[in-house]
């Protein structure tokens, strides 16, 4: 017999008891799952939020900029945009301005209007606001709630405008030479202002004036500029304060001589009145966020409150100065290693007219002799007055090419290899039998007699001269100074600067003038002595440093140093900030259509 014990049944307070503690750790146990769901589904969500809002695009400085600070720049951007056309647009409406001139002014507006520029243009914008914030934070430079204002009446005020036109007459130099000699400038500024003085004094309409300064020499900025305001008027300071001191449509300035040797004057068609929208900072904060557009004039505005600090230290104070001499061989279209350049002018007869059809006719066709009649009888006209050559490589009903013909046909110092390179992949002339003919040993300058090219045609050449290529030419410029010639000397003999007729004195040098590489060449060689040589895609460089002193830049310099010292002391703050850009991320970003 098994003894069992009594089992003592539970009580109904006992069941209930187990029942609501049982209930009690399964609902606490679904209330965490639900809170471990909601916080997981949170979780995505914020992260999904922020890789498509908040992730940064760039950093400057450690300062991340996100992709919706981008997006809402854009917006502004874009509402500005908006906002300057309808301006334009009444101006155009309201007779102010030509049709032609409101599709010029408005033509890089709609360009920057572009899904990709448009973004592209906000971040590059937000990059550089903060590069000079925190320049700003560090140098204690700061705006007020007024200049902020001022700066949005400025955006809000279209500057005035002026139609431009200019005659440009260029010494020709006589190779081998590159920069011509006084008497040349001389010649060319007594043409230019013979030209000038048949319009004001002789009658003679402005136009016409211009298509014969074209077939008379070589020019350059010449022509129509259209409208422009002053400050991007890409002229030299002082003819760009003188065209915007014209009283008068149709009035001249006088001749002015440019940094770039060339005379110039000009003249206005028309005068566009600036204009001054009243309802503007309202149009861009509806279309857009007032906010947004606020901050940003804050920037444009500490922008400017920086420029008046650098300016002053650079332009307007006295600054570390150097006297300099210099030897610039420029790059032109070599290649280190490449051979002599030779410098021509030429014309093309091509069989037909056509030099692109040269090649599949059969030289026994009656056009090749037809284009060789012509050939050789421009030929002998120009051995009778060699002063028509501009003139008849400019008519394309003599001349074939017409991209020789757009040019006069002057071509710049160019070695063998461009002339024999394709034509057809544009990296050269598609010659052979030309450059045989001009690289000959001791060939004299002069008119050939026609050419034949298969590929093209006859061609007619005035050969003007053969040098060595510009490696070749600052190496043996460094050879005569290190066996003790005067630096002047081999400035006036292998310089190609605008003041190799002043011994190569450039005169005085500041910072933020010039080029980085250049600047830091000049200002760590020693006074009295040599720099290194510099080379960068402008050529190659030598300088003499003659002596250094603290001065204030005289008035003329001051002009020029205004259009230059700050974008240039930017450029260098820029490449000495940390920036980090992801490109692919603003792609990405970046929607088909412009910002509504």
């Amino acid at each position: 017999m098994t003894f069992r014990p009594p089992v003592t049944k539970p009580t109904r307070r006992r069941t209930r008891q187990v029942d609501t503690r049982h209930a009690l750790y399964m609902n606490l146990a679904f209330g965490a799952a639900s809170l471990a769901a909601v916080a997981l589904l949170s979780g995505v969500l914020f992260a999904n939020w922020y890789a498509d809002h908040g992730a940064a695009l760039a950093s400057v400085g450690g300062v991340a900029i996100s992709k919706d600070a981008v997006r809402t720049r854009a917006a502004v951007n874009h509402a500005r945009d908006e906002r300057l056309l309808q301006d334009y647009d009444t101006m155009r409406n309201q007779g102010q301005m030509t049709t032609t001139d409101y599709g010029q002014v408005t033509s890089s507006i709609t360009a920057a209007e572009a899904s990709t520029q448009l973004y592209s243009d906000a971040l590059d914008q937000l990059k550089e606001e903060l590069t000079l914030q925190q320049y700003a934070d560090k140098n204690g430079i700061s705006v007020s709630d007024a200049d902020v204002d001022a700066q949005i009446a400025k955006d809000g005020t279209l500057p005035e405008l002026r139609h431009v036109k200019v005659i440009a007459v260029e010494a020709t130099p006589t190779p081998p030479a590159s920069v011509p000699a006084a008497d040349q400038l001389a010649a060319a500024q007594a043409k230019a202002q013979a030209y000038l003085d048949s319009i004001k004094t002789g009658g003679k309409k402005w136009d016409d004036v211009f298509t014969d300064s074209q077939k008379t020499g070589v020019v350059s900025s010449s022509g129509d500029m259209g409208v422009s305001a002053e400050s991007a008027l890409n002229l030299d300071p002082d003819i760009a304060d003188a065209i915007f001191n014209l009283k008068n449509a149709n009035d001249i300035t006088p001749v002015f001589k440019g940094q770039d040797d060339i005379f110039r004057f000009a003249t206005i068609t028309q005068i566009v009145a600036s204009y001054a929208d009243s309802g503007w900072k309202d149009a861009i904060g509806q279309a857009a966020s007032g906010d947004e557009y606020r901050r940003a004039a804050r920037a444009e505005a500490i922008k400017a409150a920086i420029r008046t600090s650098v300016e002053g230290q650079f332009v307007t104070g006295a600054t570390a100065s150097r006297h300099v001499l210099e030897i610039h061989v420029a790059a032109g279209y070599s290649q280190v290693g490449d051979g002599p350049e030779a410098k021509i002018r030429l014309m093309i007869f091509a069989p037909n007219h056509d030099t692109s059809g040269a090649t599949a006719l059969a030289q026994t066709d009656p056009a090749w002799a037809e284009a060789k009649k012509r050939a050789d009888d421009t030929y002998a006209a120009l051995q009778k007055d060699m002063t028509q050559f501009t003139t008849l490589a400019m008519d394309t009903k003599t001349n074939d090419d017409p991209y020789v013909a757009s040019v006069g046909g002057d071509l710049p110092w160019l070695p063998g290899t461009l002339f024999t390179g394709s034509a057809s992949s544009q990296a050269g002339l598609g010659m052979t039998t030309v450059p045989a003919e001009i690289f000959k040993a001791d060939l004299a300058p002069g008119l050939l007699a026609p050419i034949l090219e298969p590929a093209m045609g006859y061609v007619v050449v005035d050969f003007q001269g053969v040098r060595p290529a510009p490696a070749q030419r600052i190496a043996d410029a460094q050879l005569g100074l290190g066996t003790g010639s005067d630096f002047a000397s081999m400035a006036a003999k292998y310089s190609e600067s605008a003041d190799v007729n002043n011994g190569g004195d450039m005169g005085w040098v500041t910072h933020y003038q010039l080029d980085p590489d250049v600047e830091a060449a000049i200002f760590q060689a020693p006074v009295g002595g040599l720099s290194r040589l510099v080379q960068n895609s402008n050529g190659y460089y030598l300088y003499k440093v003659l002596a250094e002193e603290n001065r204030v830049p005289e008035a003329a310099q001051q002009a020029k140093l205004k259009k230059l010292v700050f974008d240039k002391w930017l450029s260098n703050l820029t490449a000495a900030t940390n920036i980090w850009t992801d490109t692919a991320g603003l792609t990405a970003i970046t929607p088909a259509s412009p910002t509504p």
